[in-house]
Order: C-alpha cells, then sequence, then structure tokens
C-alpha cells in the first residue's frame, strides 16, 4: 500500500511539473518584444514599428516635448540637433511590457528672423556656407538662410570688398548642361547684375542663349532686395541679399550658385572647382 501511495506522488509530480512548462511556454510565446527603425529626411523622421505580441505602443522621441501612441509616427524635430535617444513601450493584451531605445543624430534646426537692414547680427546662427581665404578675393565668405518663403544671402569680406557691380548667377533647374555655362560649371537660368545696393540701377535676367553664353533677356524685377556694403569693423565688410523663392518658379532641394565681381575681375567658385551649393528649406 504505502509502495501504491508513493507511486501515485511521483506521478502527481511529475504531471504537475509538465502542466507548469506548457504555461510558463505559453506566457513566452505572448510576451511583447519591442523594435522599430528609422529613415529621417532633414528633420523629419519616420519611425516603422518591428514589435511583435504588441497591441499598444508608447513612444518617447528624446526632446522633452510629448509622447506619441501611434504604431508607425512620423515626427519633425524643433530643437538644435545633436544625438537623441529614442524610446519605445510596447504592450501586449495582458498588459505586459517590453522596452527599447536607439540613438539618432537629429539634424541641426537653424531658426533665423533676417531683415534686410544692414545690421548682420541676425546672421550670427546661421553657419558658413562657403570660404574664400585667398589674399585676391574681396569676398572671405558667404552664407545662405531659406527656410520660409525667401533665399538670403550673406557676404563678408575685407575692406576692399566693394561690390561696385556684381553679377549673381541662379541654376535653379540642377542641370549644368542649360543655361548659362561658359567655362563655368554653374548652368545657371538666371542672373542679377548690378551694385550691392538693392533697389539700384541693376537688373534681372533670364538665360535665353543661344547654347550656354552669356545672352540674357532682362526681366521684371522681384522682391529683391541688398542692404549695400556695410562696414562692421575696421577690417571687415559686409552685405545682404533677399530674393522670393517664387520668382524662380520650381525651387528643388538645391540651386548651385555663382558670383562674378566688377565683371570677371573675381570668379566664385573658381571655375575649375565645384559650384556653390544652397541648400533649399
Amino acid at each position: 500500500m504505502k509502495n501504491l501511495k508513493k507511486i501515485f506522488y511521483l506521478l502527481f509530480l511529475t504531471l504537475g511539473i509538465g502542466c507548469s512548462n506548457d504555461d510558463n511556454t505559453t506566457e513566452n510565446e505572448n510576451m511583447p518584444v519591442a523594435d522599430f527603425s528609422f529613415t529621417s529626411d532633414g528633420s523629419t523622421f519616420t519611425f516603422t514599428n518591428l514589435s511583435t505580441n504588441a497591441e499598444a505602443y508608447r513612444w518617447d522621441f528624446g526632446d522633452l516635448n510629448f509622447y506619441s501612441y501611434d504604431k508607425d509616427p512620423v515626427y519633425t524635430y524643433n530643437i538644435k540637433g545633436g544625438e537623441l535617444t529614442v524610446s519605445l513601450t510596447v504592450f501586449n493584451a495582458d498588459g505586459q511590457e517590453a522596452y527599447i531605445a536607439k540613438t539618432i543624430e537629429a539634424p541641426i534646426i537653424i531658426n533665423a528672423d533676417i531683415t534686410i537692414d544692414g545690421d548682420f547680427e541676425d546672421w550670427d546662427v546661421v553657419p558658413v556656407a562657403a570660404e574664400f581665404p585667398e589674399t585676391n578675393r574681396s569676398i572671405k565668405l558667404m552664407k545662405f538662410y531659406t527656410k520660409g518663403p525667401k533665399i538670403y544671402i550673406y557676404f563678408q569680406g575685407g575692406t576692399t570688398m566693394e561690390l561696385p557691380v556684381i553679377d549673381m548667377m541662379f541654376n535653379t533647374d540642377m542641370n549644368s548642361a542649360t543655361g548659362y555655362n561658359e567655362n563655368w560649371n554653374i548652368g545657371a537660368e538666371f542672373l542679377y547684375e548690378g551694385p550691392a545696393v538693392i533697389p539700384g540701377w541693376g537688373s534681372f535676367y533670364e538665360h535665353v542663349g543661344p547654347g550656354n553664353g552669356f545672352s540674357w533677356n532682362p526681366i521684371p524685377s522681384p522682391e529683391f532686395r541688398g542692404s549695400g556694403v556695410v562696414s562692421i569693423d575696421a577690417s571687415t565688410n559686409a552685405v545682404e541679399f533677399s530674393v522670393p523663392k517664387s520668382f524662380f518658379g520650381t525651387v528643388g532641394e538645391t540651386v548651385d550658385f555663382g558670383v562674378f565681381v566688377s565683371y570677371g575681375a573675381e570668379i566664385y567658385p573658381d571655375p575649375s572647382g565645384a559650384p556653390i551649393v544652397i541648400e533649399i528649406q
């Protein structure tokens, strides 16, 4: 009899252990697993949810702004960039949760309030786009700001930067084979020629050819503005311009830009070099 009780007891333990393993296996199969991938277009990030066994989601985009509960959110950052930690917490139907965090590199967002008035402090937050350290060039650096409806342009140089006549050329179709391209890899469709002070006698022109030669038709000037060259200290001059994007029609992600000073006495960039690129926001 004792032996029979012992057999039943061992059988109970065996069955009990077997049932417990089945429950744990089922529980592990239902546990959520958090994962995601992401792509970016400038400051806008698209997050793709790769989680399994999840029915609810909570995203923290790392900028102390707000959560998202969407499965696949699209989020635009409005901060000054740098590394950020994005986290995703997911929940299954039983309320069990899983968590994952990944580091992204958010782009630098520049917010400037440019006014064409000869006071250049509003350009301090805008990074330098092109530099020309050669002593035989009067323009030493260029900046561009394109957020909003206008393209803003800033030149800084030494006291020799007077710009009595300046030709600014814009390649807006991003095809260097069309437009003005005579010994210069710009392919400009539009030209401003005149002094740095606008309004003034300067005019806008559209390239008409034939071919890539220097042949232009005058066109009505847009709301184009220039401060004129201003001395900002004993060794530095500066000037700023603005032109509406709408003047160029459809503008893509970039515009190639080139400059002649005093009818070609100085050329920016060097004809053998790459064009200056204006990034359009």
